[in-house]
């Protein structure tokens, strides 16, 4: 099953606009999209408690897709984003993001999830302070931005920031400045955890790897 997955009630990008491009995105790549669903809840529910969402990811089985316009269709919230993916991921669902043309599935590489979240966590950074009236400004390309997934790599290894800049071959100084101001010391250890396994499978885990609440069926 292929579904379409809209986003309604929100400030960015109209039902319409999310289904046009999502269709020219599904024709460009041959998919067939066999339904489409709208999730009508407020932005400002929790996850657990999002109905349409949860309605549409129990109708799934492995080897279905989801296809989403952007990340924000699921949440804005790192911690959530973390829950669905970790969430599709153990059920061997597919996810198209469309305006990215990014596919998620057990095959993506850790590095890249991480990216995801960072720049997700980033963007709210600087919402935050538009919210509290602070002066207007977004974080800056840096020159360690490539190696991003890497750093947060070798922080989840327990390597020091002098460790990780001889390895890089980069200045101590310059690069702590940049894990704290990206706060990826926070993203590597408590946002993302990595399976401590030598298996090529690298995935999500809960914080009880024996739970799955947004998708396991009540019997």
């Amino acid at each position: 099953m292929v579904i379409a997955f809209l986003r309604g009630k929100n400030k960015l990008f109209s039902t319409s606009e999310q289904q046009s491009f999502i269709i020219a995105y599904a024709n460009e790549n041959a998919i067939a999209i066999e339904m489409t669903e709208i999730d009508n809840d407020l932005s400002s529910q929790r996850l657990e408690n999002r109905q349409d969402l949860l309605k549409t990811l129990h109708s799934m089985t492995a080897g279905d897709t989801i296809l989403i316009y952007d990340l924000w269709v699921f949440s804005q919230k790192v911690g959530e984003l973390a829950k669905v993916f970790d969430c599709i991921l153990r059920h061997e669902i597919i996810v198209h993001i469309c305006k990215q043309e990014l596919i998620i599935n057990n095959d993506i590489p850790l590095g890249v999830m991480v990216n995801l979240l960072s720049e997700q966590r980033e963007r709210n950074l600087i919402s935050q302070k538009k919210q509290m009236g602070r002066p207007k400004g977004s974080i800056s390309k840096s020159k360690f931005d490539k190696y991003k997934s890497q750093i947060v790599t070798m922080i989840q290894e327990d390597l020091t920031v002098s460790e990780i800049a001889k390895r890089l071959e980069v200045s101590r100084s310059s690069l702590k400045d940049y894990i704290n101001s990206r706060s990826l010391k926070e993203i590597a250890l408590s946002k993302v955890h990595q399976r401590h396994t030598k298996t090529q499978s690298q995935v999500f885990v809960l914080p009880d790897p024996n739970e799955c609440p947004l998708i396991d069926k009540k019997v």
